[in-house]
C-alpha cells in the first residue's frame, strides 16, 4: 500500500498492460516483468506514464471517507428504524423500549440536527409511548394498591357486620330479659298489693268483731249492774 502522506504533492505513476497502476520507481525495481497484482506479463515498452496530483487524491480520499461515514450513519439510522418498526408491530418491554430510546438519542446527538428528521420524529413518538406506558404502569400499581386496600376494608366491614349482628342479638336478649324481669316484678307487686288488701280487710273485720264483742260485754256489765238478779 502506498502511503500518500509521505510523498510530495505530485508523483509519477505508471500503468502496465493489465491496467494496474504502480509507482514508477517501484515498478522499475521489480525483477520479473509481470504485474505485481495479477501476474500478467507486460512489455516495458507498453508502460504508460501517469502524473498524479496527490492534493487532489487526498481531497478525493477525504470525500470518500465522509461518504463512508454518511453511509455508516445511514445504516445505523436504518437499523434504528427497523427496531422501532419491530416495537410498533410486536411490542416490547419498557426496559427494551428505554434502551432503544437511549440508543436513538446517542446516535442523533452525534449527527447534525438537519438530517434524520424522520428518525427524530419516531424517537419523539416512542419516547411519548414510553412515558404513556410508564404512567399506565404507575396507575395500574395505584389501582392494584387501592383494590387491595378495598378488599381489606371489605373484610373489616364484613367482620364489623357480624359483630353488629351479635351485639344486636345480645341487646334483644337483654331487652327481653329486662321485660321479663319487669313483668315478674309487676306480678310480685300485684300479688303483694292483693295480699295487703286481704290483710287489711281481715284486720278491719277483726276490729269490727272486737268492737262488737266489747259492746256486748259493756251491755252485759250494765245489765248486771242495773239488775243484780241477772247474776
Amino acid at each position: 500500500m502506498v502511503n500518500t502522506l509521505s510523498f510530495p504533492s505530485a508523483l509519477l505513476f505508471e500503468r502496465v498492460f493489465s491496467g494496474h497502476v504502480f509507482c514508477a520507481d517501484c515498478l522499475h525495481h521489480i525483477t520479473r516483468q509481470t504485474c505485481p497484482l495479477c501476474r500478467v506479463p507486460f512489455d516495458p515498452r507498453s508502460i504508460v506514464k501517469l502524473h498524479v496530483d496527490l492534493d487532489i487524491v487526498k481531497a478525493a480520499s477525504a470525500g470518500s471517507g465522509q461518504a463512508s461515514e454518511n453511509s455508516s450513519a445511514e445504516q445505523e439510522a436504518r437499523s434504528l428504524h427497523e427496531r422501532i418498526a419491530a416495537v410498533a408491530n410486536a411490542g416490547t418491554t419498557e426496559a427494551n423500549l428505554r434502551s432503544l430510546i437511549s440508543d436513538c438519542k446517542t446516535f442523533l446527538s452525534s449527527q447534525p440536527r438537519s438530517i434524520f428528521q424522520d428518525l427524530r420524529v419516531s424517537l419523539r413518538m416512542i419516547a411519548y409511548l414510553c412515558e404513556v406506558k410508564s404512567t399506565l404502569r404507575s396507575r395500574n400499581q395505584t389501582v392494584d394498591s387501592l383494590t387491595e386496600k378495598l378488599e381489606g376494608s371489605q373484610a373489616e366491614y364484613d367482620e364489623l357486620q357480624v359483630r353488629l349482628l351479635e351485639l344486636d342479638g345480645a341487646r334483644k336478649e337483654a331487652v327481653n330479659a329486662r321485660r321479663k324481669t319487669e313483668g315478674e316484678k309487676k306480678e310480685v307487686q300485684a300479688t303483694a298489693v292483693q295480699r295487703e288488701l286481704e290483710l287489711t280487710q281481715k284486720v278491719s273485720e277483726m276490729q269490727n268483731k272486737y268492737i262488737d264483742l266489747l259492746e256486748q260485754v259493756r251491755i252485759t256489765l250494765l245489765k248486771i249492774i242495773l239488775d243484780p238478779k241477772v247474776s
